[in-house]
């Protein structure tokens, strides 16, 4: 949902502007942006995926997670990386191209009545998305996959909680001047991250789970799911059921009646305690990307849903 760096520059010169060069490819072929990647046609049935700040182990990394997986467990694509190359911090890769398009591109256009078919869809795919279960090897409990720290813990409420605690540090500067009650905000907020439900069975957690991140085919069914990143763990199946209805809020494509649609199809898989869920989740999310100032819709989001905390 949020991107948390810059474009690498090789040798001076933009390292976008150079790899697109380097495949011949321009504005042209774009297909699609999001907050770990931006990605171009380079035919029908392949695509070349710009990451905007990792290195190519990065990049490597998360393509064997993909080809681990047991692909037959979802009902959708996921990604199926060829190759990766880079220079210094920018790596690119080119992938299966996935069939559909991105849904944060095609929700505006949607008529009225296919919208909350759609939504519903969309929730019920990333309920699906547990179903991939943990990784090959994993040895067990919850933890972080591709972020610096790589954080571990027996309980999710522990492993949500020491990342919240990070994701503070680095956003409280920005926080200070806008929440006067930041502390007691902060305090129980994190409180609420430690006492989140636990894992029974942990399982592969996308933690991105937005309009963005997901295609949709002609007939408006899920057709694919990507842009696994810094946000993915394993940890509770529940997680990303949560996230999809919290972050279809600070899309531009959001209407205020979408909120009882998204709540009723995560109530179908949840039960009767969904809006205590979801206002939760909402909190942790909110802290979680409250240090993205560079998108300022979803920073006001962030900002609004803590000082109402």
């Amino acid at each position: 949902m949020a991107s948390t760096g810059g474009v690498a520059t090789v040798g001076g010169v933009d390292g976008r502007e150079a790899v697109l060069r380097r495949f011949g490819l321009g504005a042209q072929d774009r297909l699609g942006e999001g907050g770990e990647s931006e990605v171009f046609a380079l035919d029908a049935h392949r695509v070349l995926r710009v990451h905007k700040r990792e290195a190519a182990g990065y990049t490597r990394a998360i393509g064997e997670l993909y080809a681990g997986l047991d692909r037959s467990r979802v009902p959708y694509a996921l990604p199926e990386v060829l190759a990766v190359d880079g220079d210094g911090e920018l790596s690119w890769s080119i992938e299966r191209r996935l069939p559909g398009r991105s849904l944060d591109q095609v929700l505006p256009f949607v008529a009225a009545s296919d919208r909350e078919r759609v939504l519903r869809g969309y929730v019920d795919a990333a309920a699906a998305f547990g179903a991939l279960g943990a990784p090959p090897g994993w040895p067990g409990g919850c933890g972080e996959l591709f972020t610096d720290e790589r954080l571990r813990a027996d309980r999710w409420g522990e492993l949500q909680r020491a990342r919240l605690t990070l994701q503070l540090e680095q956003a409280r500067p920005v926080l200070e001047a806008a929440i006067p009650e930041l502390g007691v905000v902060a305090a129980r907020v994190l409180a609420e991250a430690e006492a989140a439900p636990n894992a029974d069975a942990p399982t592969l957690v996308h933690g991105d789970w937005c309009p963005g991140n997901v295609l949709v085919g002609d007939d408006l069914r899920i057709t694919a799911a990507f842009d696994l990143g810094w946000l993915t763990t394993v940890g509770h199946p529940c997680h990303d059921l949560l996230t999809a209805a919290v972050f279809c809020e600070p899309q531009a494509a959001y209407r205020p009646d979408d909120a009882a649609v998204l709540a009723d199809a995560v109530s179908a898989h949840l039960g009767p305690d969904t809006a205590v869920h979801l206002a939760r989740t909402r909190r942790l999310e909110a802290l979680r990307f409250a240090f993205v100032t560079e998108d300022p819709f979803l920073h006001r989001w962030c900002l609004a849903v803590l000082c109402a905390a």
